[in-house]
């Protein structure tokens, strides 16, 4: 996994003019020295009044207070304490960072007052402005405060993420960028410990976020402290602590933006102009070390600091220039910052060599798994793609295979196997794996494929073998017809015991642990084809790797361009002979589930958000929404601009793009070039945007003329999510109320959606569809805005309709004649959303009467006893939402006869009866019932979250006080009538 600075931060580039060419290069060893000395200076206290402070988009308001400063580093103090009475105030640049603000923190916009704060300022006029203020001396008390806050923030494990060590040597270097480095830990606001920084060689240079440290018991602490240090005494997790484990929330990350909007994306000082590896195992454990020489193009003008990352598992021993000597280098947090002796002239390449060592190799018995594919050399720059020379050297008996092709090897004079291997087209990686292999090979047109099946996986089989070879080689020549050349001669496809599978250029792993194949089994059981997984990785050797990613709200690019070329390959090469699902199977479920706070899965964010979707709030939206819901936005551009033209498309794309990146911007406005096609509508819904629609559709058949036409209307919802707030009754009691926000705007809402009509053909036996139906016709229709009407005119009798039966649109989709009751209930959903109650009240009525047909005959049995209990279910959900209604209009009794209907069905512990039956509680002024039964649950929305923090208040239990508050602000909830702010 690589750091929080990686995944979210990438780099910048301010031209500023070069210093004198005599001038004298600060010493890094003294200022790092000085740096980890700095104190607490409370003799230069000063008194700070209506001070504003500007941070990029941030404003710091210190209001009043003492501001603190710590002993000078290169001159100056660059950390400052706060202790007072403050405000942050943040816009977020756009709409996805204020969902993000929001999702976090209730508010899509930041205005946070605080009591205390850290500062680590890299321009010098600011600091001395702040500290031109008038003296000030602490007392021993407030002396006391501001020395516990520094020592608190210099051990915390945020300090260490954020590399503020870094950024203030790097200031104190004067690297051209750095005066402009800044960053913050703001404390005693309603939104606890957060931190704020502007890192000015980060691509997306603004982070504004929070840690969540690990949530477990005294006994799992202890137990996984254990485990750290087993996996300590063997090499790895070097330097991690318990309190570093956790998760880091990214509440905003944006790009500096010039005076009228424009973004500023940095970049890393300087870039690789190619590796050079000469890596060495040890006979017994497989140790690794390393000796890596890192050709540099500046990029920076006027810098000598370069970033490598290089997990903390593998020391580094020293770093050289290309003659040998010495170079100054600092490890911290999985960055290797090295400081050159002087700045390269412009133009100037210049090299460093790195040695290292560590324990990269995994043994499980006869297994032997590379931990990180990537994270087992030095490397650098935000682009990052360069040619590979790599020269390994390993035991005798063991193999290895790696990427790139082999130029010369054998056997040393101490017993070693050695190769040397080339990959001289500019990659995004280089990875290798060590074990016992089976190597079998094979022809694939123009390129040699080479197999190595390790010794004990699960992909030793015969069968299971022949079943990858024949899908490497099918799908290799399949997209070399669809997208363009492969750009190598040859390829490498090996096993792995890893949990994931990986395609890197000329380098292909498959992962033993997610490769099952049951056969026939494999569907039942909900298992992807084998094959797809096969097709996806192989797809990455054109989306990946020729044709990469900007940064990392572009990385979902790579890996949904393989899964639908892998649903591309299904199609056209393996027909309906799939032997399991597909890989977006089951996105509709995924993408819905609902969160522990009631939202769906969905909601967290935008496919663009990448790794970001790995947060506190859940660890999987990331697969759901990356990888299968683009996949699916994918197959939907497809069908809107024509599924036979889109694959030509993309060709173009690689043709263009090929060898380099593009970003998500980037690849929308190429294609809307190559197909004369406005695409900003489909991208704002489906790319930067997030919900599923409801469509509800109906139809019906006329004859006409011996042909038949087959008429209809399909209506769009939009989905909803809810803020809450807290009021008055009549009566004086409290009750929480909702507010609809409507997260999609049907009027520019367009969907391409597969039809389906069943007809039956005179001429032909009767078939066993709905009343004999023998024959299917497939199209698309154009859904578009609140209402679509259709007229599709066809020769033989209709006898039925579906739209996306298959489940390949974005959003839900039902039949108003084939579930009438259905249909009615999102209807009086809508309606009440809409704040429409007596229409909704009528609805809902109309549902409960509603009578549906029985299902379809599908020729499976279907148990009489299992329709009627659906049906209850049904109408007991409805009763829930007509509760909820009458809360509304304040019938608090009909209310609670509707919860005790649905309760009989549901049961009394349902999650929703419960939420109900407690604001039915409040709303009588039943504090300590509401109360018993709120405390009781986990983890709720901001509605459950409010009606806690009243039943607290008015019982007296201000231990959950405070934490309910917390919670349902945190959730949105608007609680002003409790707390009077």
């Amino acid at each position: 996994m690589l750091s929080r600075r990686r995944l979210f931060l990438a780099a910048l580039v301010f031209l500023l003019p070069l210093g004198s060419a005599g001038a004298q290069e600060p010493d890094p060893a003294l200022l790092l020295k000085s740096i980890q000395e700095t104190r607490l200076d409370p003799g230069r206290a000063v008194a700070v009044d209506k001070v504003k402070l500007s941070a990029g988009p941030a404003t710091v308001h210190l209001d009043s207070g003492l501001l603190l400063p710590t002993t000078e580093v290169g001159g100056k103090a660059a950390e400052l304490v706060f202790l007072g009475k403050g405000r942050i105030v943040l816009e977020p640049p756009d709409a996805i960072e204020a969902g993000q603000l929001e999702l976090f923190t209730g508010a899509a916009r930041l205005d946070e007052e605080f009591q205390e704060a850290v500062f680590v300022v890299g321009l010098d006029s600011a600091v001395a402005a702040m500290l031109g203020k008038p003296a000030a001396r602490p007392d021993a008390e407030t002396a006391r405060k501001a020395e516990a806050l520094y020592t608190a923030w210099k051990g915390k494990p945020e300090r260490r993420m954020l590399g503020v060590e870094r950024g203030i040597l790097l200031d104190a270097l004067q690297d051209p960028s750095w005066p402009d480095y800044f960053a913050a830990l703001f404390r005693g606001g309603d939104l606890g410990d957060f931190l704020y920084l502007v890192e000015p060689d980060a691509q997306e240079q603004v982070t504004l976020g929070h840690f969540v440290p690990l949530d477990a018991t005294e006994k799992s602490k202890r137990k996984i402290a254990r485990e750290i240090n087993r996996e300590q005494r063997k090499g790895r997790l070097i330097g991690l602590e318990l309190d570093e484990l956790g998760q880091w929330d990214t509440w905003v990350s944006a790009s500096l933006r010039t005076a009228d909007g424009k973004p500023t994306p940095g970049t890393s000082a300087f870039e690789p102009a190619k590796y050079t590896l000469d890596i060495v195992f040890a006979e017994r454990d497989l140790r690794l070390t390393g000796s890596v020489r890192v050709d540099l193009r500046p990029v920076l003008k006027g810098s000598r600091a370069v970033t490598f990352y290089l997990r903390e598992d593998f020391p580094v021993s020293r770093v050289t220039d290309a003659g040998g000597s010495d170079l100054f280098f600092r490890r911290s947090e999985g960055v290797l910052t090295v400081v050159l002796p002087r700045v390269p002239a412009e133009g100037e390449e210049t090299a460093v060599v790195i040695e290292y060592a560590g324990s990269p190799i995994e043994k499980d018995w006869n297994l032997y798994t590379l931990l990180d594919t990537l994270g087992w050399h030095p490397r650098t720059g935000t682009i990052d793609r360069a040619p590979y020379e790599a020269t390994f050297r390993w035991p005798k008996g063991f193999d290895l295979v790696a990427s790139g092709r082999r130029m010369e090897g054998g056997e040393g004079a101490d017993g070693r196997r050695w190769e040397r291997r080339v990959l001289d087209v500019p990659s995004l990686g280089f990875s290798f794996e060590i074990g016992r292999f089976e190597v079998e090979r094979a022809k694939a047109g123009h390129v040699d494929v080479t197999f190595a099946f390790g010794s004990g996986t699960k992909l030793t089989g015969r069968g299971t073998r022949e079943i990858v070879k024949k899908a490497v080689t099918d799908s290799l020549l399949y997209y070399e017809e669809v997208f363009g050349p492969y750009p190598l001669d040859h390829l490498t496809v090996t096993t792995a015991s890893r949990g994931f599978s990986q395609g890197m250029l000329g380098f292909v792993t498959l992962s033993d642990a997610v490769f099952y194949d049951l056969g026939i089994w494999n569907r039942f059981f909900g298992l992807y084809d084998p094959r797809l997984i096969v097709a996806h990785e192989v797809a990455h050797q054109w989306w990946g790797n020729q044709v990469g990613w900007t940064g990392y709200r572009d990385q979902w690019i790579s890996e949904a361009m393989a899964s639908y070329a892998a649903l591309l390959y299904a199609k056209q090469r393996l027909g309906n002979e799939l032997s399991g699902v597909d890989l977006t199977a089951g996105w509709r479920s995924e993408l819905t589930a609902p969160l522990a706070n009631g939202r769906p899965l969905e909601s967290l964010g935008p496919v663009v958000l990448g790794a970001r979707l790995i947060s506190s709030r859940s660890s999987d939206a990331y697969q759901a929404i990356v990888y299968k819901k683009g996949a699916v936005v994918l197959d939907m551009l497809a069908r809107t601009l024509g599924e036979e033209t889109f694959p030509k498309v993309l060709r173009q794309i690689v043709k263009v793009a090929g060898g380099g990146t593009v970003s998500t911007g980037d690849l929308f406005s190429m294609i809307e070039r190559i197909t004369s096609t406005d695409l900003r509508g489909f991208a704002d819904q489906f790319v930067y945007g997030t919900g599923l629609p409801e469509v509800l559709y109906n139809y019906r058949f006329e004859e006409k003329g011996g042909k038949w036409v087959v008429r209809g209307e399909a209506r769009q919802q939009p989905p909803h999510r809810f803020r809450y707030k807290v009021i008055r009754t009549e009566r004086g009691t409290f009750d929480v109320i909702r507010e609809a926000i409507q997260r999609i705007d049907l009027q520019q809402s367009t969907l391409v959606v597969p039809i389906e009509i069943e007809v039956y053909d005179r001429n032909k036996p009767k078939g066993k569809g709905r009343d004999g139906a023998n024959a299917l016709i497939r199209g698309n229709i154009q859904v578009k805005g609140e209402s679509t009407k259709f007229a599709l005119e066809v020769a033989n009798e209709p006898k039925g309709v579906w739209l996306d039966r298959d489940g390949r649109v974005l959003g839900h989709f039902f039949d108003e004649n084939q579930n009438p009751k259905r249909a009615l209930f999102f209807q009086g959903l809508r309606e009440a959303a809409a704040g429409r109650l007596d229409e909704a009240a009528a609805l809902y009525d109309q549902a409960l009467a509603a009578k549906e047909p029985p299902p379809e005959d599908t020729g499976r049995t279907v148990y009489w006893q299992n329709i009627q209990w659906a049906r209850r279910v049904l109408n007991a959900l409805i009763e829930l939402s007509r509760a909820r209604l009458f809360l509304d209009l304040g019938r608090d009794e009909d209310a609670e006869a509707s919860l005790d209907r649905a309760q009989k069905v549901l049961g009394k512990d349902h999650d929703s009866i419960e939420l109900l039956q407690s604001r039915l509680d409040v709303r009588r002024g039943s504090y300590d019932r509401a109360f018993r039964r709120l405390r009781k649950g986990g983890a709720g929305s901001g509605e459950t979250y409010a009606l806690l923090a009243i039943a607290a208040r008015e019982t007296g239990h201000t231990e959950y006080l405070e934490e309910a508050l917390k919670k349902a602000r945190e959730n949105g909830a608007d609680l002003a009538l409790l707390t009077g702010s």
